[in-house]
């Protein structure tokens, strides 16, 4: 619960009560209730979440096609936004997160991927790079360091199981595309190196994965 500073509400109940000042665009109407619109609960979260989770929310907000709740955010306009809450609590914590936030991550274990290789000290990949398919079409990469000839790819077991990614393939189908798409992917003069969730999660692992791409580390 969101209520002026000046109120004398506390928490009690099982409810939080949180004293903030709020503008009229912070807030909507849903079903009869009044809720703190995306933005401004996306900044919210920012301030009290821990950065994965900030900068996951954040990079859902900002792609074009996976918001179908609302109309995606520009981020230009999240920084402002998180700018003109001045000097409260989480503040920095905020602003952190929204900087680092981009509009290219097609799901959270790429978004987890992008701040691992970042604490790692490895270069920052462009995302969803496009390329050729030979077939027809193009194909969209997870990662890319153009300078390095090396593409990076993010592979969760919901890519080869569930049905909203395998399009009608069975999984058997979807890994014999998939090997397709690598070889066309190698055959313009690039590297592929692919990593799961595991290798996320376990940073050591990812890190030797990169290392041995050629990628540079700085620490």
């Amino acid at each position: 619960m969101v209520v002026p500073p000046s109120s004398g509400a506390h928490s009690k109940n099982g409810v939080t009560v949180h004293k903030e000042h709020l503008s009229d665009g912070d807030v909507l109407e849903v079903g009869g209730l009044l809720v703190t619109s995306p933005m401004r609960t996306l900044i919210d979260l920012a301030r009290v979440s821990p950065f994965v989770t900030a900068v996951t929310a954040l990079d859902f907000a900002l792609h074009k096609k996976r918001s179908t709740l609302f109309v995606p955010l520009v981020k230009s306009a999240v920084v402002e936004s998180v700018d003109a809450l001045g000097a409260v609590r989480g503040y920095s914590r905020a602003r952190r997160a929204v900087q680092f936030s981009r509009s290219g991550a097609d799901n959270a274990g790429e978004t987890h991927s992008r701040i691992v290789i970042a604490e790692l000290g490895f270069p920052s990949p462009e995302l969803q790079v496009r390329h050729v398919n030979p077939r027809g079409g193009y194909y969209y990469v997870d990662f890319e360091w153009p300078e390095f000839r090396r593409i990076g790819e993010f592979d969760g077991r919901g890519k080869y199981l569930k049905s909203e990614y395998l399009d009608r393939m069975s999984p058997g189908d979807a890994v014999v595309e998939e090997k397709i798409r690598e070889d066309h992917l190698r055959a313009q003069s690039n590297g592929v190196s692919r990593w799961s969730p595991g290798e996320v999660n376990n940073r050591r692992e990812l890190r030797r994965i990169l290392l041995e791409a050629g990628l540079p580390c700085s620490r």
